[in-house]
């Protein structure tokens, strides 16, 4: 097939000015979003439109030349090889079809084609002009119409519920077998009867309004509850629903309706609903006589509630006189234990002092250095003593304050050096305070009970939201797997943590000294035990 032929000129018109009528046709024919194509007579593409390229998948040199058997679909073919012969042998001017075709890419389309026979004036054929429409997407949906069609008409045979479909009077137009069974009456008795006809008298009026609305087009639906009557004159509870279907316009057509025999749920609930009376009068009943019992229980139970109130403010009076003396008792232990001994320390010092400085200057400085560390510890006890007996003064005091007089008094009481060293400034929550004060000054308390350390160090960082603290010391150390993690002084430094949601880590080893660390984030639980400190990783 060649693909360089050029479209040849249209034949001779029989209009004396050519040139008007040619430039008109041709501009049409280029514009148009009809496929258009001409055909010699000896099936031969002499030319062809944009529209109908694009449609094919070709280009207009591909379309020239080219016999349409190529690009019909093979079973359509001798249909329209059939009627183009009708057309050369003059049986027909031009005729009209649908048939599939096929693109260069393989694909099948359906197509509404249109062929025309030209003639001259003698009425000798010329050549052929073909219109091609592209109606696969009506085909399609055609198809899918018919299969809904046949989707629908089963299931309106077939559903359980009974189905109708009726005129805007009510008459029913086709019936399914499920409302003939339902109402006694064959699917042809039921074809014509008014559906007003079978409702039970008294219920005659219910919906009657609201179908009105529908028929006018003010709603799209209705469903509703009435008693109906079967042929035998049975009466029957049945629900009923009413779809309006419109037309194009929007104008009300026809209905579509569906009844269910709802008779049994009726009468079990209405049987439900007597048994229901019935219980809760005797529920009524039983709960008056319970309530008249209840009430003198809760009488015997009030006066022994008052009782033992009685008894109980009685016994926590006692518990707090004995709590006060306890405290009283134990805090003058400490006051004779603690800040008795150091003061009869520093007056032995104090009286020997005057012999020391005359036989060894240096000796006394040392002295007076020791007395200085002595009362400076018996102050910090008593400050720590009043705050045992002032415990809010514990949360408006500064934290590091707290520490440096745990640390005088620890040093004054045991003559164990200890450095405090405190970076950045942050204001604790008064719990927080609490806590890490209390977990401090039992971690202290322990060194001297068992550590026999020479050095001990505090360290403190004190940033917004995060406060990290470490005790250290270098004592005999403990093996921490020799030790039952619930022994008293760690479960309750373990608790105090907990209570604050801190973080809190021992760790010890024979001969290597103790480290209590303790970490606490305002936001969340995150050690930052890892984090460097005075430049250390």
């Amino acid at each position: 097939m060649s693909t360089d032929k050029k479209p040849v000129p249209l034949p001779p018109q029989p209009i004396q000015d050519l040139k008007h009528p040619e430039a008109t046709f041709r501009a049409m024919f280029e514009t148009s979003a009809v496929g258009i194509g001409i055909m010699g007579l000896d099936h031969k593409i002499i030319d062809a439109n944009p529209a109908i390229c694009r449609m094919f998948g070709r280009t207009r040199e591909q379309f020239i030349g080219l016999s349409p058997a190529v690009a019909t679909y093979s079973e359509d073919y001798p249909r329209s090889d059939e009627k183009f012969q009708e057309l050369l042998d003059g049986k027909r001017e031009y005729y009209s079809d649908e048939r599939r075709y096929v693109r260069t890419n393989g694909e099948v389309f359906w197509a509404h084609i249109t062929m025309s026979l030209v003639r001259d004036e003698a009425g000798t054929p010329l050549y052929m002009v073909g219109m091609v429409i592209d109606v696969s997407e009506q085909k399609r949906f055609m198809a899918d119409l018919q299969d809904s069609e046949v989707r629908f008409r089963a299931m309106f045979d077939n559903v359980s519920v009974g189905m109708s479909l009726m005129g805007l009077d009510r008459r029913a137009m086709a019936v399914n077998q499920a409302a003939a069974r339902i109402t006694g009456y064959s699917v042809e008795e039921l074809a014509g009867i008014n559906a007003s006809a079978l409702s039970y008298p008294p219920d005659l009026e219910i919906g009657m309004a609201e179908f009105g609305e529908m028929v006018a087009g003010k709603r799209d639906s209705l469903r509703m509850e009435k008693r109906y009557l079967r042929k035998n004159g049975d009466v029957f509870w049945a629900r009923i629903t009413y779809s309006l279907v419109r037309n194009a316009d929007g104008q009300p057509q026809y209905l579509v309706g569906s009844i269910e025999d709802i008779n049994e749920q009726k009468l079990a609930a209405e049987k439900l609903a007597a048994q229901e009376a019935e219980y809760t009068l005797t529920l009524e009943q039983r709960v008056e006589e319970r309530t008249h019992e209840l009430s003198e229980i809760n009488l015997r139970l009030v006066n022994e509630i008052e009782h033992r109130q009685k008894a109980e403010e009685a016994l926590a009076a006692k518990a707090v006189e004995d709590a006060i003396t306890a405290e009283r008792t134990r805090l003058a232990r400490d006051l004779h234990d603690a800040v008795t001994q150091t003061l009869f320390s520093a007056s032995l010092i104090a009286e020997v002092l005057p012999e020391i400085w005359a036989m060894d200057e240096a000796e006394a400085r040392k002295s007076t250095e020791e007395l200085r560390q002595l009362t400076r510890g018996a102050l910090a006890e008593m400050r720590t003593l009043l705050l045992e007996l002032r415990p809010a003064a514990l949360t408006q005091a500064r934290f590091p304050d707290l520490l440096k007089q745990l640390s005088e008094a620890l040093i004054g009481r045991a003559r164990l050096p200890i450095r405090l060293d405190v970076t950045g400034d942050y204001e604790m929550p008064p719990e927080v305070k609490v806590a890490f004060y209390r977990i401090t000054q039992e971690s202290l308390n322990n060194i001297v009970k068992y550590a026999r350390a020479t050095q001990v160090e505090i360290l403190l960082r004190l940033e917004c939201c995060n406060v990290h603290m470490e005790i250290r010391d270098n004592g005999i150390g403990f093996d921490p797997t020799a030790v039952r993690a619930t022994s008293l002084g760690m479960r309750i430094m373990r608790e105090r943590a907990d209570a604050i949601h801190a973080h809190i880590k021992i760790s010890s080893a024979p001969g290597q000294g103790t480290t209590v660390s303790l970490d606490w984030n305002e936001d969340e639980l995150i050690p930052i035990s890892k984090i460097s400190m005075r430049g250390e990783a």
